[in-house]
This record gives C-alpha cells, sequence and structure tokens, in this order.
C-alpha cells in the first residue's frame, strides 16, 4: 500500500494519492509498526505541502520525524530535512534552518550534497553574492556528483538559484537534464516531496536563456498540468515565473491575470514571500516598449555588438557563455531583419539603443 502512493504522486493523480495515504496510515495506526506510520505521515506531509495545506504538511513532518527516531539501522533526517526546507521556504521561515543547512553542505562525508539546497536558501535570503559563489562552484565541479541521491531534488534547487539570478551559465547546464523528465511531476525520492510539473522549471531555465517562444510552452504546461492536479502551491508560483516572464518581455497586459492568481493563491495558502514578490511585480512601473519584439537582454547585447564587441567580449561582460550570446545575437538578427552584425549595430544607433 505504501508504494502505491509514490506511484499515484509520480501519475500525478494527487488526489487518489491522498486517500490512499488516509487508507494507510489508519491501516499502519493498528499495526504500531514505526516504519510504517513513517512512511505514512512522510507521504501525507509531501502531498499537503503540494496542495497548499501548510500547516498539515509541518505537523505531519514532524510526527513522521518522532516515528523516525524508533527505527534502527535508518537514518531518517535527510527526509525530514527534506520536508522541511520545503515547508520553511514557503512560509517564509528559511532562516530558521540556514546554519543546518550551510552545515550539511560543508559536511565533506555527504560530498556536497546539499550545496544546491544552500544555493536555494541563499537566493531566498538575500544573499546574492554568496548564492553566486555557490553556483560558480557547482558550474565547476560539474552536476554528476549529485546525481547519486538527490538527483531530481538538486536541479530544482539550482534552478531556483540560478533563475532568480539570471545565471545563463547554470541554466545551460540544467536544462539539458531537467528536459528528459518535462511532462513530469517533480517527486523526490518516496513521496518524500513533490514540487508539482517539471515544466515549470524548464519554463524558468528557457526564460533565463532568452528562449521566450519555449518557456511560454514549458509555462503553459505546467500550469495545466498544476492545476489538473490540484497543486495550488505549485500552481501559485507558476503563475508568478509565467506572469515575470511576460512582464519581462513587456507584455503586462498578459502576465497580469497570471500574477493575479499567483497573489491570491499564495495569500489564501499563507506563502509570504511569493506574495510579497506578486504584489511587487505587479505594481512594478510598466516596462518600456521595445522594438521589434527586443528583449531586454537581447537589448543590452544589441549595445555591446554596436560598441564592436565579439561573442567573447561580450560574454566576459555579461557572465554568459560564447554559446549563448551567439544565440542571442541570432534571435536579434531575426527580430530586426538585420544580415549581419554591422547592420545590427546601425539598427542600435538609429533606435538610440547603444546607451542601453
Amino acid at each position: 500500500m505504501n508504494w502505491r502512493v509514490p506511484a499515484l504522486v509520480a501519475l500525478c493523480d494527487i488526489e487518489s494519492a491522498r486517500r490512499e495515504v488516509d487508507v494507510v496510515r489508519a491501516t499502519a495506526e493498528r499495526t504500531a509498526q514505526p516504519f510504517l506510520l513513517h512512511v505514512a505521515e512522510h507521504c501525507g506531509s509531501a502531498i499537503a505541502l503540494c496542495e497548499g495545506r501548510l500547516a498539515d504538511a509541518e505537523a505531519m513532518a514532524r510526527r513522521s520525524h518522532e516515528w523516525s527516531r524508533l527505527l534502527t539501522g535508518r537514518d531518517a533526517s535527510g527526509v525530514y530535512g527534506i520536508q522541511m526546507f520545503g515547508i520553511r521556504r514557503e512560509q517564509g521561515r528559511l532562516a530558521e534552518i540556514a546554519p543546518v543547512i550551510r552545515f550539511m553542505a560543508a559536511d565533506a562525508t555527504r560530498a556536497g550534497q546539499w550545496r544546491p539546497g544552500l544555493a536555494s536558501l541563499l537566493v531566498e535570503l538575500g544573499m546574492e553574492t554568496e548564492a553566486r559563489r555557490e553556483l560558480a562552484r557547482v558550474a565547476a565541479d560539474g552536476l554528476e556528483g549529485f546525481r547519486p541521491s538527490l538527483w531530481l531534488a538538486s536541479l530544482t534547487y539550482l534552478t531556483d538559484a540560478c533563475a532568480a539570478l539570471g545565471d545563463e551559465a547554470t541554466a545551460e547546464l540544467l536544462y539539458p537534464e531537467l528536459a528528459s523528465f518535462h511532462g513530469a511531476n517533480v517527486m523526490i525520492g518516496h513521496a518524500v516531496a513533490c514540487y508539482g510539473a517539471v515544466d515549470r522549471y524548464l519554463g524558468m531555465l528557457a526564460t533565463t536563456l532568452g528562449a521566450w517562444e519555449r518557456a511560454e510552452m514549458h509555462f503553459e504546461r505546467a500550469m495545466a498540468l498544476n492545476r489538473r492536479m490540484g497543486a495550488a502551491t505549485w500552481l501559485a508560483h507558476t503563475g508568478y515565473q509565467y506572469g515575470r516572464m511576460l512582464v519581462t518581455r513587456g507584455e503586462r497586459e498578459r502576465g497580469a491575470p497570471l500574477l493575479g492568481e499567483a497573489e491570491a493563491l499564495a495569500a489564501r495558502i499563507g506563502m509570504p514571500v511569493l506574495l510579497e514578490r506578486t504584489r511587487a511585480l505587479g505594481t512594478a512601473r510598466p516596462a518600456p516598449s521595445l522594438p521589434d519584439g527586443l528583449s531586454f537582454r537581447e537589448v543590452q547585447i544589441l549595445a555591446l555588438v554596436a560598441r564592436g564587441l565579439s561573442n567573447r567580449e561580450i560574454g566576459a561582460e555579461l557572465f554568459i557563455s560564447e554559446h549563448t550570446a551567439a544565440n542571442h545575437i541570432r534571435s536579434i538578427l531575426r527580430k530586426t531583419g538585420c544580415a549581419n552584425r554591422t547592420e545590427a549595430a546601425s539598427y542600435a544607433h538609429r533606435h538610440s539603443l547603444v546607451d542601453a
């Protein structure tokens, strides 16, 4: 019965998974076996977080942890750590567990498995310099070290951090790894955590890379799946990220309904950080109009082209790869109808974009 729960979560049938957990818990209580109760409660916590029942998620995570302390031969501290990280993040209380995450990330015996979580935590706490340093370490060392254990969790935590910081180099590493999970539901371990549609994270990475059409496709799929699952928490985050992308592109009218839904969900569930971000974005000044559908990043790169910088020099200036710079320039030439860099430079001068 315990195996049915993660199977249902993986199949995106959260409602059936919740009903199954109720049956499992009732049966486990009759057996009085700590392991069965531990698993039933941590599955219930993951589902409650997904559905936006944060108080229930916390209570179940604590009960699961208490039962796990009666077990022998099994260290369940990682389960509790992952669950409380997710819950505290939505409650805006990550600062309470920051010392623990730092300690675990620095623990050589864990091979830095918690470093992605640390990067996400640093971004949430506004410590951007430290977060960039962690992402730089990850980019230098590669992703393989995370594959044996917290692989999918690591990809999502790193996506949260690099999307918030606009780190294109890390986004380039992450996108192809996450792309193999597109259309699926993010499930960590044996239903230890559920973060909703993978396409939300793919949309965030595509946005970071300036691939707007791909980002919109991913966000549309994520909205549909999270809505169908009743995953209110992740529907709120998807609406925010999708709306944020559209506002950045200057499509405020399209983004406003998404931000409005995200704000309403965040207020109802009790997600103060997301609520503040959504409101700030909704009341921000209208984005200036840019010619021919150019994004802000493309205008920035176009200005550097007009100054005579090469792709390599543009990459160094903006902390992106030469390959990413070349992709942006191809998009600029396509949108502006320019045949080459010389015409693009002339276009930048005509539209007063050189000092952008």
